[in-house]
């Protein structure tokens, strides 16, 4: 096999783990969904310690609301993680999903 084709063919399976792209052939389809899952699971973790913020503002709809975002915004092959953290909350935010905190001066 090509170095080319393997490429190819690794770049194509790590779409479909990163929720891009179908399942590549010759693939079960059950372990993928577990890797995926853990993909997710990583991804919500980071975001969660890049924003801990996020998680203490959201509750319990953390995680549900993360799921929904990453669901539309599927997490680029060498994005960034503070970028993805950074896009989680304003997508959040044009949602309405996040109170807005009233600041009190300092005494």
């Amino acid at each position: 096999m090509s170095r080319e084709r393997l490429a190819a063919q690794q770049a194509e399976l790590l779409g479909a783990l990163l929720g891009q792209r179908q399942d590549p052939p010759g693939f079960d389809r059950a372990q993928l969904r577990v890797q995926q899952q853990a993909f997710l699971d990583k991804r919500r973790r980071v975001v969660a310690r890049l924003r801990p913020d996020l998680p203490e503002l959201l509750g319990d709809r953390f995680r549900s609301l993360f799921e929904r975002y990453a669901a539309e915004q599927p997490r680029a092959a060498g994005s960034k993680a503070r970028a993805d953290a950074a896009e989680f909350a304003g997508w959040l935010s044009r949602r309405g999903e996040l109170r807005r905190r009233r600041w009190l001066p300092r005494r």
